[in-house]
């Protein structure tokens, strides 16, 4: 399916992204208390996997003879699994107030790795927009810990979790890259099922490789409990790599990452709803800064 006519919204698809990652973190919040981080993660693939296989029926193309689209879907998703893995790991072990800040570092990432990949930049408003929404996405996500900016950066080398994060931050920077690739070479819904069909299959094994018992964890006591929020998890986390494909057919990797930090202003939202937390002024700053961030890339 061709989304190039409807390149204009692709900012549209980056916001319904970052909606979907929010929401998806607050769930997997819920369900690290009771599944490990290598199960959690299987099972978010597998759910997902649930979601998006359908859509074989209306987008099937699939050039496994290219061996550069094979390359991106290969490792693509490795670095989406492992990058999910990280990320399921350092909310678990370390601080939320460390995660965070960090991953609002991603775009930086992105693009670096766009530009050694494929050797396009932003441009000078582009490059702008970006800033700022790192910025912004950053001191939103400092509010809750009312700390001083610098110490999410000095726990870098000083919290054991933090290898984690910055695992996950790179990982995701590339798969972004990669499936930019991957989706120049199929479309963005057609690239979103292959990955969701390998992202299990590499998982399991890598898993099942790092510890032959690891069939125990995915088999808990209490699975069955836990089946409709894995199963919701597992819907907001197709819906979200769905609209970070269309996004990425329609963008750069760099701009749909950055729009997709956004999600820091959904988490907000959310946990003022759901858990009736306070809103701080650093909040508001965080948020004010991003939105002027998304209105500079809307002008692109």
């Amino acid at each position: 399916m061709d989304f190039a006519a409807y390149a204009h919204l692709w900012i549209l698809f980056s916001l319904l992204s970052a909606f979907f990652h929010a929401s998806r973190l607050a769930v997997t919040k819920h369900l690290s208390l009771t599944l490990s981080a290598r199960a959690l993660t299987l099972y978010v693939n597998l759910a997902s996997l649930l979601v998006t296989l359908p859509l074989v029926i209306w987008s099937h193309q699939f050039p496994v003879d290219d061996p550069v689209y094979l390359g991106a879907v290969l490792l693509g998703g490795l670095l989406s699994g492992l990058g999910g893995w990280s990320l399921n790991v350092a909310i678990k072990r370390s601080e939320v107030s460390l995660v965070g800040p960090i991953l609002t570092l991603t775009p930086a990432f992105v693009i670096v790795i766009e530009w050694l990949l494929t050797d396009t930049l932003p441009g000078p408003f582009g490059f702008v927009g970006i800033g700022l929404l790192i910025i912004g996405s950053y001191v939103l996500s400092l509010g809750a810990a009312e700390e001083d900016w610098y110490q999410p950066l000095l726990r870098l080398v000083t919290n054991p979790g933090s290898a984690f994060t910055l695992t996950a931050t790179g990982c995701f920077a590339a798969a972004s890259t990669l499936g930019r690739i991957g989706i120049e070479r199929s479309d963005p819904l057609s690239f979103a099922v292959v990955v969701a069909v390998v992202n299990p299959l590499v998982l399991f094994t890598l898993f099942s490789l790092q510890d032959r018992r690891f069939y125990r964890e995915v088999l808990p006591p209490d699975l069955a409990r836990q089946t409709k929020p894995l199963l919701l998890l597992g819907l907001l986390f197709a819906l979200m790599r769905l609209a970070d494909q269309i996004a990425l057919s329609m963008t750069l990797a760099s701009y749909a990452m950055a729009v997709k930090r956004a999600a820091g202003m959904f988490s907000v939202l959310i946990g003022r709803w759901c858990f009736a937390e306070g809103g701080t002024r650093t909040k508001l700053i965080g948020s004010a800064i991003m939105l002027f961030g998304l209105f500079v890339l809307t002008q692109l």
